[in-house]
């Protein structure tokens, strides 16, 4: 036995196991190493996008506009497109860190195949005990058996050897094939690692790229993505913009319909910049490949960045523009325009007496006419001067009686009628404003006549169409001479000093009795009419009547020859 077991090469076996195991152990102590520079390196990258999200500011989004809006469409596609790219980063992430834990099952297989080796290492060291004691026994049973015992025993023992000897080589080969594999998998593991830090370095910067994005255009879509990218859920954040999640078959078709969008939507831009760039150009605007406006006479700022400050300079112009408002509302439409208005309704006022008075001396066809000037029950807002007509009794008042708060009621009222009259100026272009102001300005719009009938001993009513219907012939003909012949004397008060108040009638006062025909000259007289008429019963003579020239026109039947007979009235008597 002592010559069989040197000749076996257990020894040498047993010592390439232990030069084997410390290998084996060495290697498992570089992988821990690595793996715990892996886990502090994961946890650098943890530490930093937990410091980025913190220092991340909220834009609050832009109010509607539509070139904002616009502007944004082309920022919303490259979001997405960058979106894709995240995804696409993101499933070569997850595929690494697949490769990664099936690198670290082989190791922990490999480590199982370590301790299977082991196992066989200390099997086949027992049975090389064994097989010590079993050269003992042979000894000691040498001594007490024959040769013949001896060799059989002997011949088992060889069997018994071959077989452990085979089973050694198996082993060892294993372990050849383990080490191998530990060789491989810790080389893996560090390729997939540096895998891992580069993907997660790429991931942390297109997030950063991605959010700068988002805050650069910050419409509505874009606040609410912005908002999940700043609570970590860039994933959901991507899938919002995308309108779901994409399977991986589908990424090229929608790659493809997003390019294209992303090129009409560039073109549409290009188009818009062109056009609008004449407008823009005190502000230098410039557009960039990417589809990026900037503004280079404002600090390089962008289209957001310069919304915000003419924004500030509109609000600044407002309130220098309200500021000169008011000056002029109190110094030329409260002093100036009001009190010429004033002045024009009390006149109008005191003219619609002066009729009453004339009137209620001329009684016709045994009636008082009287007309009444005044305002309607309500005022329709959508015509122009409703809301001032609305405070005409304010307009009544002198300037410096007016309190604090009248004053700014009216002030209200010209601001609504200027904003009124500049929409629809915006509506039509054509439309004059000075023409749509003295519309707002004529206080004659603001009033209607009512003509009153008030029979001798009888009760004034109003006279509507329903009672005109039911009266006689002249008293329907009165009815309409009294609201035509007033109306036509106030159109003569605007005229200019010694133009003449001239009329003309055909076929004047017919079915009108003669006393009642002399009564309406009477009151022509009082309001200095001239007059031109025609008709069978008209004579201009009368007390009243300063002068009248009168022609009797004479014509016989047939004849194409028409004769004038002229009289003359004047100073009472006939000429």
């Amino acid at each position: 036995m002592r010559k069989v077991l040197p000749n076996s090469g257990l020894e040498k076996i047993f010592a390439e196991l232990e030069q084997a195991k410390l290998n084996l152990d060495s290697n498992r102590s570089a992988y821990q190493k690595a793996h715990l520079q892996t886990q502090e390196a994961r946890q650098s990258f943890n530490n930093l996008v937990a410091r980025l999200e913190r220092d991340c500011n909220g834009i609050s989004p832009l109010a509607s506009d539509p070139q904002r809006v616009q502007d944004a469409l082309l920022s919303v596609i490259k979001l997405k497109n960058q979106a894709q790219s995240l995804l696409t980063q993101l499933a070569g992430l997850i595929n690494t860190r697949e490769e990664s834990q099936r690198a670290r099952e082989a190791q922990a297989h490999a480590a199982i195949d370590e301790r299977n080796t082991a196992q066989l290492y200390e099997r086949i060291r027992y049975q090389a005990l064994q097989a010590q004691a079993e050269e003992e026994e042979l000894r000691r049973i040498a001594e007490f058996s024959d040769a013949e015992e001896l060799s059989e025993r002997l011949q088992t023992l060889r069997v018994h050897n071959e077989t452990l000897t085979t089973n050694l080589k198996e082993a060892q080969a294993d372990f050849i094939r383990a080490d191998e594999r530990v060789n491989n998998t810790a080389n893996q593991l560090t390729e997939i690692e540096e895998r891992l830090q580069q993907a997660q370095f790429e991931r942390g910067e297109k997030q950063a790229h991605f959010l700068d994005l988002l805050a650069a255009y910050p419409v509505e879509d874009l606040v609410a993505a912005q908002l999940l990218m700043e609570e970590g859920k860039h994933v959901s954040a991507a899938q919002r913009l995308l309108g779901g999640a994409l399977r991986e078959g589908d990424i090229p078709a929608r790659k493809e319909q997003l390019e294209g969008a992303y090129r009409d939507a560039y073109n549409a831009l290009s188009r818009t910049f062109n056009r609008e760039q004449p407008i823009l150009l005190e502000y230098g605007p410039n557009l960039d490949d990417q589809g990026l406006v900037l503004f280079l006479n404002e600090n390089k700022s962008k289209a957001v960045e310069l919304l915000e400050l003419l924004s500030e300079r509109i609000e600044m112009q407002k309130m220098l523009l309200n500021q000169e408002e008011t000056r002029l509302f109190e110094d030329f439409l409260l002093h100036e325009i009001a009190e010429a208005i004033r002045t024009s309704i009390f006149e109008a006022e005191e003219w619609v007496q002066q009729i009453n008075k004339v009137l209620s001396g001329l009684p016709m066809i045994g009636e008082h006419y009287s007309l009444q000037w005044k305002p309607p029950a309500e005022y329709d807002l959508a015509k122009l001067g409703s809301h001032l007509a609305q405070h005409y009794k304010l307009l009544r008042k002198p300037t410096q009686a007016l309190t604090l708060e009248e004053t700014e009621t009216l002030m209200h009222a010209f601001r609504q009628e200027i904003d009124s009259v500049r929409l629809r100026q915006q509506e039509n272009a054509d439309m004059n404003f000075m023409d749509a102001l003295e519309q707002v300005f004529d206080y004659r719009e603001w009033f209607h006549f009512d003509v009153l009938v008030t029979p001798i001993g009888g009760q004034r009513q109003r006279l509507t169409d329903r009672v005109a219907g039911t009266r006689s012939g002249a008293e329907q003909l009165f009815a309409l001479y009294v609201p035509l012949f007033a109306a036509l004397g106030a159109l003569y008060r605007s005229a200019a000093p010694g133009a003449p108040k001239l009329l003309a009638l055909d076929e004047a006062f017919d079915k009108v009795s003669i006393a009642n025909t002399q009564r309406i000259i009477e009151f022509l007289v009082s309001q200095d009419f001239q007059w031109i008429m025609t008709g069978p019963q008209i004579s201009g003579t009368g007390a009243k009547i300063p002068a009248c020239a009168r022609y009797l026109m004479i014509h016989e039947k047939g004849s194409p020859i028409a004769t004038a007979s002229a009289s003359f009235w004047s100073d009472n008597q006939s000429l």
